[in-house]
């Protein structure tokens, strides 16, 4: 299954192989341009599909997403489960908020679901907004998770797909040492000068 996953994002141009700047300075050989899945509806639904059936048996009543994608991801999920999903917007640097909606009630079941999972920073700020409400943790979803396993939540967490990605600082990089073009991404392939 990892095999046609990773096929998948590599057709689609989600899953990018290089040298690529990324927005923390630091280096690295690939790069999730996780827009391609979200520009995809077809794509989105596939891999949406994917986190709902790892969780069906699991009550849900709710399912989060902060904001970009993870909005875009909790409603398809939430959809497919046939209940509600919530915005965890964020409201200054390091802390969301849950305010449009319906809002989470007291000990309500929820899934928190997020694009690509790197450092965790999202999701933590997502987790302290659902526990503010009152709301229960039952898992946590990405389509990518890219972190290596340094992240723990205490809560189950599902990824549609994980791939080992070893960042270099730029003094440090065997890409460069290489002479391989370095790409800014951001919508755009742009090389580096």
């Amino acid at each position: 299954m990892k095999e046609s996953i990773e096929e998948l994002l590599i057709s689609n141009g989600v899953l990018l192989k290089g040298h690529f700047l990324l927005t923390s300075g630091l280096h690295s050989e690939y790069y999730f341009e996780k827009f391609r899945i979200l520009e995809n509806p077809k794509l989105t639904v596939f891999l949406c599909s994917e986190i709902v059936e790892h969780f069906t048996g699991t009550r849900i009543e709710k399912v989060v997403g902060p904001t970009t994608g993870g909005i875009i991801l909790a409603y398809e999920v939430a959809r497919q489960m046939g209940i509600f999903d919530e915005i965890a917007e964020e409201q200054e640097k390091g802390k969301r908020i849950i305010r449009r909606g319906s809002g989470i009630r007291e000990g309500e079941k929820v899934l928190i679901v997020d694009d690509v999972l790197t450092t965790g920073g999202s999701l933590r700020t997502t987790i302290n907004a659902v526990k503010e409400k009152g709301g229960e943790i039952v898992g946590i979803a990405v389509l990518i998770d890219r972190s290596m396993g340094k992240n723990d939540f205490g809560y189950p967490l599902f990824a549609v797909y994980k791939k080992t990605v070893v960042n270099y600082s730029p003094e440090d990089c065997p890409l460069c040492k290489k002479g391989i073009p370095l790409m800014q991404m951001g919508g755009h392939h742009k090389n580096k000068q």
